[in-house]
């Protein structure tokens, strides 16, 4: 048997030589790999996490970069507050990234390490992979388009819009090319998919002792903890610049804070009075000295208005223009030619040429104009619940024996208009569903003309009844997809302007044709912008995004060619018409006959996201914010820029206070109706009203 000879001792110093320089080849080689590898190989199947987490923050970043290149204007803002835009924005990014890897981070977590590459498990994972890479290219496309539309990062109208999947994906699919946009979004998705599913399968399959796993869990846990604690909604307010304050935060996390604060408690949140100093201060602002308070009830500008004008029971026909802010008219300084029509008919009536609308959206159009009551901040009480009682124009008028109906071009169920409407003094409702054959229909509805076409026809039948009407028209054209029937005017080209030029032709043709109508020498009309354009510009509160028009044409010429300068808003539109009215009616109204009232009470009533706002005649404005806040500034006429003030007038902040909280206490105890002659045939209603000490059980 063969013996293995011990090595010599140079043999034997040769191979321990040998030895350390395989060892030291080994270690160079770990020496030289990243630390990078190093960590995906300790990671293991949360590596994956760590990419996709990184993808998402790299979307977001580069997101919010071409948003403040494309938006803001970088020449104010300081070197200091771009860092700090950038920063604070990395914060929101983070947070959202961290969030939104929380799913998958449960999966890989709480799977045992023997069912991880199960047949459903990879499925799952597939499932979760292709969504995220999917989502994620989407997300920043959408939200660009929201941004240049509202000067925005998604916020509570997004919110709204969801629940409108109609008008809001033919909305999209006419606006914008969706074909090219979804095939940017499956090719950017599927590629990084493609490129990384092979890797991810097999960091997936590769074991991890438990406690490595739940540390992770845990850490990211606590990452999300700390970042939700040390930011918030007001972190974003790093300028005093509106859309580089947009930039800063997150669309996501935006999306979601609109969502949870959509409904909230006014007094938790915002600066509150004394329930007698609100109403002390309210009928020192509302009640005039000719009106009669009623005492013996429970709202405290429960009153009789007396007009010191003999009743004339007119038509009334109330024109609520979608989007044409005042920057579109002619006749207001705009030079583009835009409104002819409307420029000519301003010959034939009253123009208000200082009128604010109350917000950007239809339906708080539709709230300030007919119900004269401030805006709850942030949703219309088209679609809050207590809404099926609320004392309007309409139920006004139908005390003095008048028809009342409301047309729109669009669906009744979009922004619970409808059943607002049907619920609260109108007794017949016009929408899409009611036309046939339009000439022309989007995704927001029939074309003006139609609506005007059909709008002749149905005044000529209230008319025929020999009893006085009043009508409420609401378009649709002027709205993106910006689409209109061919011929009316020479362009064709899909723009805001041109939508404003087919709407304006319009308009015109409904008061050409209705001159030689009957009921036309016997009706009042208005015709009104509902809000601006968009909300654009830097200010925190954009005030030239509210300016519209309003335009009075009273029969027999009265007031013709003539123009209204005093401070008003959309409140006011319901006690100037009662004013032409005349004659004495019951008024929980909050707005002023604004062609009599003095012009140095004017003032405007505003809301924009959180916020909410009074401006009086002196150009001097109070902002009230969510978190407690008071702000003041200073108007310019000219340039509409606010410049901020050190402290706001107590008097002044006492005023608004005494507005805003009033208007959502009053409303949510069911107390903006009058009580007398209650027709109320709902048992829980009459319950609700009388937990509130509205109605006695005498």
């Amino acid at each position: 048997m063969l013996k293995k000879l011990p090595a010599s001792g140079s043999e034997r110093n040769q191979s321990e030589s040998d030895i350390a320089a395989s060892s030291g080849l080994q270690n160079g080689a770990w020496n030289q790999r990243s630390w990078l590898s190093a960590f995906s190989e300790w990671s293991g199947r949360y590596s994956v996490i760590a990419i996709i987490f990184a993808i998402t923050v790299s979307y977001l970043i580069l997101l919010r970069t071409v948003m403040v290149v494309t938006y803001v204007d970088l020449v104010k803002l300081t070197f200091w507050q771009g860092l700090r835009l950038f920063f604070v924005g990395f914060q929101f990014d983070v947070l959202v990234a961290l969030c939104f890897v929380v799913p998958q981070l449960l999966h890989i977590t709480l799977v045992s390490n023997q069912r991880i590459t199960g047949r459903t498990s990879r499925w799952l994972l597939d499932a979760t992979w292709v969504i995220a890479f999917l989502f994620l290219p989407f997300l920043c496309i959408a939200e660009y388009i929201f941004f240049d539309e509202f000067q925005s990062r998604l916020n509570y109208i997004a919110f709204e819009y969801i629940v409108y999947p109609t008008e809001v994906c033919c909305n999209i699919w006419q606006s914008y090319p969706l074909v090219e946009l979804l095939a940017v979004v499956s090719l950017c998705g599927g590629i990084l998919w493609f490129l990384l599913r092979k890797q991810f399968h097999k960091k997936m399959a590769a074991p991890m002792p438990w406690t490595r796993r739940y540390g992770f869990l845990l850490t990211v846990l606590m990452g999300i903890m700390f970042l939700w604690t040390n930011t918030s909604a007001e972190s974003r307010q790093v300028t005093r610049d509106r859309v580089a304050n947009e930039c800063t935060w997150n669309g996501l996390y935006s999306f979601v804070y609109y969502a949870w604060t959509c409904r909230f408690d006014f007094n938790k949140n915002y600066i509150t009075l004394e329930s007698s100093e609100v109403n002390q201060q309210l009928r020192q602002q509302i009640v005039e000295e000719r009106d009669e308070l009623q005492t013996d009830s429970n709202n405290p500008v429960d009153r009789i208005v007396n007009t010191g004008k003999p009743q004339q029971d007119l038509n009334v026909v109330l024109i609520l223009e979608e989007s044409l802010g005042s920057d579109f008219i002619g006749v207001l300084g705009d030079g583009r030619k835009l409104t002819p029509h409307f420029d000519a008919l301003t010959r034939k009536g009253t123009l208000f040429d200082n009128f604010y609308a109350t917000g950007n959206r239809t339906a708080r159009a539709l709230e300030a104009v007919l119900t004269s009551m401030p805006p709850i901040p942030t949703e219309s009480i088209l679609k809050r619940d207590h809404s099926d009682r609320v004392y309007t124009l309409a139920s006004v008028l139908a005390k003095r024996g008048y028809e009342r109906l409301f047309m729109t071009g669009g669906r009744g169920l979009f922004d619970g208009v409808r059943s607002f409407m049907k619920s609260n003094g109108f007794n017949r409702f016009v929408e899409q569903s009611d036309f046939q054959d339009p000439v022309f229909a989007n995704a927001w509805g029939v074309s003006d003309e139609d609506l005007f076409r059909k709008a002749l026809g149905e005044l000529d039948s209230l008319h025929a009844s020999g009893r006085p009407f009043f009508a409420t028209i609401l378009t649709v054209s002027n709205h993106r997809p910006y689409t209109y029937p061919e011929g009316r005017i020479s362009e064709d080209e899909q723009t805001r302007e041109n939508a404003v030029k087919y709407a304006d032709w319009a308009l015109g043709y409904f008061f050409r044709e209705a001159q030689s109508h009957d009921f036309y020498q016997n009706t009042i009309f208005i015709v009104m912008g509902d809000h601006g354009a968009r909300v654009s510009g830097s200010q925190l509160f954009p005030m030239s995004s509210y300016r519209v028009p309003v335009l009075m044409i009273q029969p027999q010429g009265t007031g013709q060619g003539t123009r209204c300068s005093t401070l008003a808003c959309s409140l006011d539109i319901t006690p100037t018409i009662m004013g032409r009215l005349g004659g004495d009616y019951r008024s929980v109204f909050f707005g002023y006959d604004a062609l009599k009232v003095n012009p140095a009470k004017g003032r405007a009533i505003m809301q924009h996201n959180h916020d909410v706002a009074l401006l009086d005649s002196q150009n001097q404005m109070v902002v009230l914010g969510f978190g407690k806040s008071a702000e003041s500034f200073t108007l310019d006429q000219t340039s509409y820029q606010l410049e901020q003030q050190l402290v706001p007038d107590q008097n002044m902040l006492k005023s608004t206070v005494s507005y805003f909280q009033s208007a959502f206490e009053l409303y949510y105890s069911d107390r903006w109706f009058p009580d007398f002659n209650l027709e109320i045939k709902d048992t829980q209603t009459v319950k609700r009203i009388m937990d509130h000490g509205q109605i006695s059980t005498n």
